[in-house]
């Protein structure tokens, strides 16, 4: 049999390797995306991050028309929560998916030199559903990771509202709290909202309509109510204080109940596997009398 077949499938399975691992891999920031994450009139760019123009040796407009065909513009609002591209999204399900993909050939490749053949529907088959499965693991890792980050903006969010009704009480101005407030923390959720308020001063534009954009942007409408209140106080006079104080106190509830929910949900599913650790130990002490009986 010839072995060119199981290098050309080993070759492949190292190429999906690499490219997942190289998407994993932290990157150089890209000035040009960085910059025009600070332009106020044009979103976010992606923009290779290496100098040849490529990704992880794929070509980046080879790259941005695999993305578009995907449709992966989509998930822009959970990309742009943890910080990734379409185009990111895309290089890991391509990688997944060869993965997937060639992984069965080869491993089929290997038993049949050892001299046990299998048929080819078997691991054609295999391949096919493999390549399927792990072609959408980014999505659902995806959309797990938003998921946490999303939880933990809106408990910055619900910080947030705090430290600015404590600027607001110390008189403050509308735009001053805002900034301020911000400057405490250094969270990735903190840094987002300070980016926000620093794009809206560069375009000349009010805090709090970056503060809605930003909402709007990764899907937090906890923090577009923090604007739509800063925006009264700082266009009415409106005093926000205790409105502020209020939403805070209704946001931690609503933090506290999700987590209390959570935590039952836990502890429900774990009622099924001790279930059976109970029926498996109860079988296993009395395993030896129901032997005795059934076969003496």
């Amino acid at each position: 049999m010839s072995i060119a077949p199981i290098v050309l499938a080993g070759a492949c399975v190292g190429a999906g390797a690499t490219i997942i691992a190289g998407s994993l891999l932290p990157r150089t920031p890209d000035l040009r995306a960085a910059l025009a994450r600070l332009d106020g009139d044009s979103p976010a760019t992606y923009a290779p991050g290496n100098r040849q123009g490529s990704r992880f040796g794929v070509p980046a407009d080879l790259v941005g028309r695999i993305a578009a065909t995907l449709r992966l513009a989509r998930y822009r609002e959970d990309l742009e929560l943890v910080g990734e591209h379409p185009e990111d999204l895309a290089v890991r399900k391509v990688g997944y998916g060869l993965l997937g993909l060639l992984l069965p050939p080869l491993l089929a490749a290997m038993v049949a030199v050892l001299g046990m053949p299998i048929p080819f529907v078997v691991p054609a088959f295999v391949s096919l559903t493999f390549a399927t499965a792990l072609f959408f693991v980014p999505d659902v890792d995806l959309r797990r990771r938003a998921t946490a980050a999303r939880d933990q903006m809106r408990r910055a969010v619900c910080v947030y509202l705090e430290l600015v009704a404590l600027e607001r009480a110390a008189d403050a101005g509308a735009v001053e709290a805002l900034e301020r407030a911000a400057s405490i923390g250094d969270s990735p959720a903190f840094v987002a909202i300070r980016d926000a308020l620093l794009r809206a001063e560069l375009a000349g534009r009010p805090p709090w309509q970056g503060l809605g954009e930003l909402a709007e942007q990764i899907g937090v409408a906890e923090l577009g109510d923090v604007a739509d209140m800063m925006r009264l106080s700082g266009e009415d006079g409106a005093a926000v204080y205790s409105t502020l104080r209020a939403r805070a106190s209704s946001l931690r509830t609503q933090l506290l109940a999700a987590d209390a929910a959570q935590a039952n949900a836990a502890s429900e599913h774990m009622v099924v596997p001790v279930a059976l650790l109970g029926v498996a130990f109860m079988a296993l002490i009395g395993y030896p009398a129901f032997a005795r009986i059934l076969f003496s």
